[in-house]
């Protein structure tokens, strides 16, 4: 496959540095981790975690899910990685009603019922829970990779000029429900991109070393995919980035919740909800989690104040310069 890179962007000594400096970073991070498992999608950037740990002669217990039925896109990326590198890998594939049973002890813990939170959460705490069960002392993940190297289409897709205080502005603000799900399954979270070196480095960069097109596509995490790419198959190296509920199929819950709401009961509650608890429902989906989220906690209202405040849920928001509400999902507050 012909790369289409910019030869003359490739060419500098500077640029070869970072690309040599990143590689270092995180190879310093997973060495030093005594992680026995890891969180896995097939995914850039756990792939990444992975090929370096086998590289120096580790044997990580790869976890994923597919939900049973769901289309889970990570299964193919997954099985050619793990098949690659040696590792073994255990597929859960939980059914939908196994995910609503595990969302009240989630809610709880997260003191949220924003419906895209809990997609993605629920597939990390299912994992989690098996990792814990296995006897896993602690597991990596590729938290923050995304947020530090421009991995989402959004952020790829800004101008020069904003993508670097953007990611500054993420490096502040970003939190990964993985921490907290571990500390409650007494399971360690091993996060190399989160550490202060590589978010560090990752500030420092420009908009040339983030973004770029291969073969006819753009790209995001460009230093990322350069600093890796010879661990890597070119699939998985140049693999657009899969939000985890696609990635695993947690996405279907959003039409199970959704029929398991009558159109008269939405209405009632939403009524009820503004009236009684200064929340502003959006959805049927949503309300099914709030529904599971008043059982065992109080309305958002009800919380300490922070920085500012949520127009939909009244709830508190940490830093008056966030716009999106962890406690709801309301964007832009």
């Amino acid at each position: 496959m012909t790369n289409s890179l910019s030869p003359q962007l490739l060419a500098p000594t500077d640029r070869q540095n970072r690309v040599e400096q990143l590689r270092n970073l995180i190879i310093d991070q997973v060495l030093a981790s005594s992680a026995d498992g890891i969180l896995f999608s097939g995914g850039l950037d756990t792939s990444v975690l992975a090929a370096i740990a086998a590289s120096h002669g580790r044997r990580l217990q790869a976890v994923m899910v597919s939900v049973a039925e769901g289309t889970g896109l990570d299964e193919p990326f997954a099985r050619l990685i793990v098949e690659r590198l040696g590792m073994d890998l255990e597929i859960l594939r939980p059914s939908l009603d196994e995910l609503v049973d595990r969302m009240p002890e989630l809610i709880r813990l997260l003191r949220t019922f924003d419906p895209m939170e809990l997609r993605n959460s629920i597939v990390t705490y299912v994992a989690m829970e098996a990792a814990s069960k296995r006897g896993l002392s602690a597991v990596l993940t590729g938290d923050a990779a995304d947020e530090l190297f421009a991995g989402y289409s959004f952020m790829f897709n800004m101008s020069a000029e904003q993508l670097p205080s953007y990611i500054h502005h993420l490096n502040e603000i970003m939190h990964f429900t993985s921490e907290v799900i571990g500390r409650n399954l007494s399971v360690g979270v091993d996060s190399p991109y989160v550490s202060p070196s590589v978010r560090e480095f990752a500030i420092s960069l420009g908009y040339e070393d983030l973004v770029c097109e291969y073969e006819g596509k753009r790209f995001g995490k460009r230093i990322l995919r350069e600093a890796f790419s010879a661990l890597l198959p070119e699939e998985i190296a140049w693999r657009l980035k899969t939000p985890i509920e696609y990635g695993s199929g947690s996405t279907a819950l959003k039409h199970l919740t959704e029929q398991s709401v009558t159109d008269s009961e939405f209405e009632r509650e939403r009524e009820r909800a503004a009236m009684h608890d200064s929340v502003k429902l959006r959805d049927k989906e949503q309300y099914f989690y709030y529904r599971i989220f008043r059982r065992s906690l109080p309305p958002p209202i009800e919380r300490a104040p922070g920085s500012k405040i949520c127009k939909d849920c009244h709830g508190p928001v940490a830093r008056s310069d966030m716009t999106y509400c962890r406690i709801c999902g309301a964007y832009p507050i």
